[in-house]
């Protein structure tokens, strides 16, 4: 028997790579784990006899002789088929998304790091002209937007932009994708929604402003990833976790993120769940959840902690620069000539203040303009260090509204991190 597995608290990801892998599997059929999230289940209790699919609770694992997995390359979230890792005689192709950590040491695999899991399968299923009807176009258009937040989120490439293209073509409907992944909150959620704002910790870390709370629940998870998604949108934060403690000894951790250069994947992983850079989850029992809070907020430290850019890598040279005696025609000059907004006045490599455009249309009468510019210079502006987080840099442009900052070590100014350095950063220039 050849089956396809997936994770565990199945999403829309998983549920179509697994639908997907039936069609280049023939033989294979989908073993179902246990555990769905609700709108997933939801979904199947209407469309589920479209799809070549059954619970795993039917498939005798002694009779597997062929296994595909999808969307995971971790056995402990395969349960309860992670008995068969001990196999030697299993043949296994694994087809998954998430790059790092993962213990399936698979006979064939496709590992790319694409927005969702789903885009892999289908680029095989378009090489080999494989037909489907518009109701898999809904189910596969559903993984992709639900793993890839509409492709907004920070993983997506390319090819998960074209393939829903693709599916759109197809016939893929987005009135029923939209249904299913409508955001609106039932009353549960919402209530959920609030004690995670009441209880909720924020913090900055290396310039990223990070959410981090503690529920104590009873019964299942529900549908918790979007409550999460909802706490991190509201607050304004670059990163948010919540620990979900259940009255069944055991705590839903659970991340969504929005920036590249927070993995909420690889803190997951040291947590024995998996996900990628822009969401993430696991489940852990046995642990008390105030440890285990902590334990958590340790990991994001760490994760987080050292930049893969700073202000130096972005800035550029302390020059053109005036002395607080010049004059302020010469800043309106060397404003013009130099084609920036605003230079920084300097003395003895010390940072003074800065002169803008908008200092420059002060003086109006000529005896004004041959004022030295520490009569009109703007002083009160905030300074960066070298070794900073670029995100720092660009809080602190937002605060008070400056075309530069100046960037000092050991009491001198070495460069500046000007609107055009974050804006060649932002997009990669």
């Amino acid at each position: 028997m050849q089956i396809v597995a997936t994770h565990s608290m199945t999403d829309f990801d998983a549920l179509a790579s697994m639908v997907a892998a039936t069609f280049l599997y023939p033989e294979a059929i989908g073993a179902l784990p246990t555990r769905l999230l609700p709108n997933v289940q939801e979904f199947l209790a209407i469309h589920k006899d479209l799809f070549r699919l059954c619970s795993v609770r039917e498939i005798d694992p002694s009779g597997v002789t062929s296994l595909v997995i999808v969307d995971t390359n971790h056995w402990s979230r395969l349960d309860p088929l992670k008995d068969l890792q001990d196999r030697t005689d299993l043949e296994i192709s694994l087809w998954d998304h998430h790059m790092e950590g993962g213990n399936v040491h698979a006979s064939w695999s496709c590992r790319e790091p694409t927005g969702a899991a789903v885009t892999l399968l289908l680029r095989r299923m378009r090489e080999g002209e494989c037909a489907f009807t518009p109701m898999h176009a809904t189910l596969f258009l559903l993984g992709l937007y639900e793993d890839t937040g509409n492709l907004t989120y920070p993983s997506v490439t390319p090819e998960d932009a074209y393939t829903a293209g693709f599916l759109l073509e197809n016939g893929a409907d987005l009135n029923v994708a939209g249904a299913y992944l409508a955001s609106s909150f039932d009353d549960n959620q919402t209530e959920v929604l609030t004690q995670l704002l009441n209880g909720a910790t924020l913090y900055r870390e290396s310039g990223y402003h990070i959410g981090t709370s503690l529920l104590r629940i009873h019964g299942g998870g529900g549908l918790l990833a979007p409550v999460v998604a909802k706490f991190r949108d509201i607050k304004h934060l670059d990163v948010a976790f919540a620990v979900f403690a259940t009255d069944q000894q055991r705590s839903i951790i659970i991340g969504r993120g929005g920036s590249s250069d927070v993995n909420v994947g690889a803190v997951m992983r040291r947590l024995g769940g998996g996900g990628h850079f822009g969401a993430g989850s696991a489940v852990v029992h046995g642990k008390d959840p105030d440890v285990l809070y902590r334990e958590l907020e340790t990991l994001i430290r760490a994760e987080i902690r050292r930049p893969r850019l700073s202000v130096r890598d972005i800035m550029s040279r302390a020059e053109p620069f005036l002395s607080s005696n010049s004059g302020m025609e010469e800043a309106r000059t060397a404003l013009a000539q130099s084609r920036l907004r605003a230079i920084p006045v300097v003395e003895n490599g010390e940072f003074r203040g800065i002169v803008s455009e908008v200092e420059c249309c002060k003086p109006r009468t000529p005896a004004q303009m041959k004022a030295p510019v520490r009569a009109y210079m703007k002083t009160r502006i905030p300074t960066l260090h070298p070794d900073q987080n670029i995100r720092e840099s660009l809080r602190l442009m937002t605060e008070v509204d400056s075309y530069l900052l100046p960037v000092i070590e050991d009491g001198k100014m070495i460069g500046m991190v000007r609107r055009a350095d974050l804006i060649l950063h932002m997009y990669r220039f």
